[in-house]
């Protein structure tokens, strides 16, 4: 299985898991199509489905462009499905990131709730794989991970807290590094394999720093840092208790 990633950040958000068969899932969909088809090196024909986290046009701005193409769609924010979902040999599980008490932490531009999913991804060749971004805790736990792409957006001491209404906007609805590492060793075990970190923020991370800590927080398991074009091949292990 190869994990590969189109686009990161605020400006668009793109990444596809692509098995060793050639059966393609694309998790989010915020650039212009013509540009994930480029990432696919125009390979469109093993796209077996399509996930989308929220309405945001960083994650959704192509959305509409595949469902002429008759491809599996699953964006439960839209109301379609939040029940398990089999995508050729991937089966998807979506989660609601909403707090303890069910409320959303994600807002619109309006400060309207931004409903936003996460997803479970379970494939043979890979076991079973995380896709969490724009969210400012997780409230549920996982057994068994394999791998985790996880949307990292800030550290707190980057924040100019002066800037009262932006520090504010990075804090609603966006998970911080210290957050981070916290769910990954709530969900730590030994199938553990990868943890990728996305969506960082130009202004309020540093990539080194990040793997830094999110090595602390992880025995052994990979960490690193999605970049533009950038791929990891990820496998089941022996430790995945399917």
């Amino acid at each position: 299985m190869k994990l590969k990633c189109i686009a990161t950040g605020s400006t668009g958000n793109c990444y596809t898991l692509t098995s060793d068969r050639g059966e393609t899932l694309i998790l989010d969909c915020g650039i212009p199509i013509k540009e994930i088809k480029k990432g696919l090196d125009w390979n469109i024909k093993g796209i077996v489905g399509v996930l989308c986290t929220h309405k945001h046009l960083d994650h959704s701005k192509s959305l509409n462009d595949f469902k002429p193409m008759g491809i599996p769609i699953l964006a439960p924010y839209l109301g379609n499905s939040c029940k398990s979902m089999n995508m050729g040999e991937f089966t998807v599980k979506p989660f609601d990131l909403t707090t303890i008490d069910s409320s959303w932490t994600h807002t619109n531009a309006d400060g309207t709730p931004c409903p936003i999913y996460g997803f479970l991804i379970t494939h043979k060749e890979m076991g079973r794989m995380l896709y969490i971004t724009d969210c400012e805790l997780v409230k549920w736990k996982f057994k068994g991970i394999n791998h985790i792409l996880l949307g990292v957006n800030y550290d707190k001491d980057l924040i100019d807290k002066e800037n009262t209404g932006k520090a504010n906007h990075v804090f609603r609805g966006h998970l911080s590094i210290d957050t981070a590492c916290d769910f990954v060793k709530a969900n730590y075990s030994d199938s553990l394999q990868n943890v990728i970190m996305c969506h960082l923020s130009s202004e309020n991370a540093d990539k080194n720093s990040f793997i830094e800590k999110m090595k602390k927080a992880v025995c052994g398991a990979n960490v690193d840092v999605a970049e533009r074009n950038k791929e990891w091949v990820l496998r089941k292990g022996d430790e995945c208790p399917f």
